[in-house]
């Protein structure tokens, strides 16, 4: 181990008020953010500021702390594996958004129609979403939470624990910051983004199959309400 490090703690009381801690107060900074939304600079930007927040945070913790960022998947570590699995992921599941759109929505008649700024978008699903929710998560959380759960199972390849649950669950809670309860949805993709984070070793996967779920859905959005 690196002399310069300062080991983390281990007791798992310790683990969660460290892991809760942060965790709300990344939330509570993102509401803070919400409230103040009516300074039209904050709301234009809110998307970004949150994006910030959930980056920011670990990243910030953990260099105070001087560990090394790969050790918590933070890394480009095995990212073409990591893309390998993305594809095969969207490639299952992509398909199955469709009638599940249909279905949940009552919509029918889709018409590819794409806002001609959409590269805005798709910029923002990678930069401000899906890479700072995946440090946070699966980068810093579930790997806090993994050192305390020692117990795994080998799921498809990948030693997962309890660790990946619980990450999963406050995933979908900390998306309550905008109170609909079909948010807590969010904990089912939670999982996958943990297991790809513990097939590969690194979040590189779960921020591009992350990034691509939330394009593929906007595109459905596009596609059945019509674009703005």
């Amino acid at each position: 181990m690196d002399a310069r490090k300062i080991t983390l703690a281990t007791e798992p009381k310790k683990v969660w008020i460290e892991v809760g801690v942060i965790w709300l107060v990344a939330i509570g900074a993102i509401l803070v953010f919400k409230l103040l939304a009516f300074v039209p600079f904050i709301k234009e930007n809110l998307w970004g500021i949150a994006g910030l927040v959930f980056l920011f945070l670990p990243i910030e913790w953990l260099y105070r702390r001087r560990q090394d960022l790969a050790d918590f998947g933070i890394t480009w570590k095995n990212f073409k594996q990591g893309l390998f699995w993305a594809g095969v992921l969207s490639a299952v599941t992509f398909p199955l958004y469709i009638p599940a759109y249909k279905l949940w929505f009552a919509k029918t008649g889709f018409h590819f129609d794409l806002p001609t700024d959409f590269w805005k978008e798709v910029v923002g699903f990678f930069l401000l979403v899906a890479l700072p929710e995946e440090v946070f998560y699966r980068g810093y959380l579930q790997t806090r939470l993994d050192q305390i759960f020692k117990g795994r199972i080998n799921l498809l390849g990948a030693r997962v624990g309890w660790g990946l649950l619980i990450a999963a669950a406050f995933f979908a809670v900390g998306h309550l910051v905008e109170p609909r309860p079909d948010k807590l949805g969010t904990f089912f993709p939670g999982l996958v983004f943990g297991w790809l984070r513990a097939r590969t070793g690194s979040i590189g996967g779960a921020v591009v199959f992350h990034a691509s779920c939330n394009i593929w859905a906007q595109i459905l959005r596009y596609g059945y309400f019509g674009a703005p």
